[in-house]
């Protein structure tokens, strides 16, 4: 816990510039940490349904599987990027006609160059590497100085390429505190990038959160110390608890 909290002080801290991935499957489910990392970063990259989200709402289109509800609840966030102008944007998509997997001839990668007013989308499921290599997104990564990830970048098991091309050119910063919270972006980092993972799991300037949800949390109260298991500990010490005896 000690070196959560250590490391989660990294984060609310952060040597600067401060580059942070934030991905989901659901908008609404991240409205609040999400506005919270957003104050605190100096770009901010998105991925999944989040990302699908903001795109939406910022060039009025409309892609399968992103409610109106959702696309109303990021017009804020769009309005507030037109003055800070933090948010990244990944130019090239995938997008697939199914969600039964990657099927030859039903996906096509997209570039949000060519999104209208008005056009609809299918299942926009992976971010295309190539995205990685742009100069825009290279150039935030590389000049990082902490990099925070809670993001799956494609619909896994079927699209995971855009995930594996951002750790992947994360590791290429080899000055940068890079931090990766959350089960599912841990275990996607082990499954495509095995060897990578071998190799810096002990790196210092590599740290790997048990929670990424309670790292959002945290940034969401500006401080670890109303996170549930602190306050317990804090509490029993108030009342002369010996944690000893547990």
């Amino acid at each position: 816990m000690q070196k959560e909290i250590v490391n989660l002080n990294n984060v609310l801290a952060p040597g600067r510039p401060f580059v942070a991935v934030v991905a989901g499957a659901k908008y609404d489910t991240k409205i609040k940490p999400l506005y919270a990392i957003y104050e605190k970063v100096d770009h901010l990259i998105l991925g999944g349904v989040i990302y699908n989200t903001f795109l939406c709402a910022k060039y009025n289109i409309k892609i399968e599987g992103v409610t109106d509800s959702d696309i109303s609840a990021a017009l804020d966030l769009v309005e507030k990027d037109k003055i800070n102008k933090k948010i990244i944007e990944l130019p090239y998509l995938v997008e697939s006609d199914t969600l039964e997997g990657k099927i030859e001839g039903k996906y096509r990668t997209i570039s949000i160059r060519d999104f209208k007013s008005g056009n609809k989308y299918r299942y926009i499921l992976d971010i295309d590497p190539e995205s990685f290599n742009t100069s825009s997104v290279k150039e935030i990564i590389m000049n990082a100085k902490t990099i925070f990830v809670n993001a799956v970048m494609g619909y896994t098991p079927h699209f995971p390429a855009g995930s594996e091309a951002l750790d992947r050119t994360i590791d290429k910063n080899r000055t940068a505190l890079k931090m990766y919270g959350g089960g599912d972006t841990l275990q996607e980092f082990k499954n495509l990038c095995p060897g990578l993972y071998l190799s810096v799991v002990d790196n210092t300037q590599y740290y790997f959160f048990t929670g990424g949800g309670t790292v959002l949390t945290a940034i969401e109260q500006n401080g670890h110390k109303g996170l549930g298991p602190i306050k317990a500990l804090i509490e029993n010490k108030r009342n002369g608890v010996n944690q000893k005896n547990f």
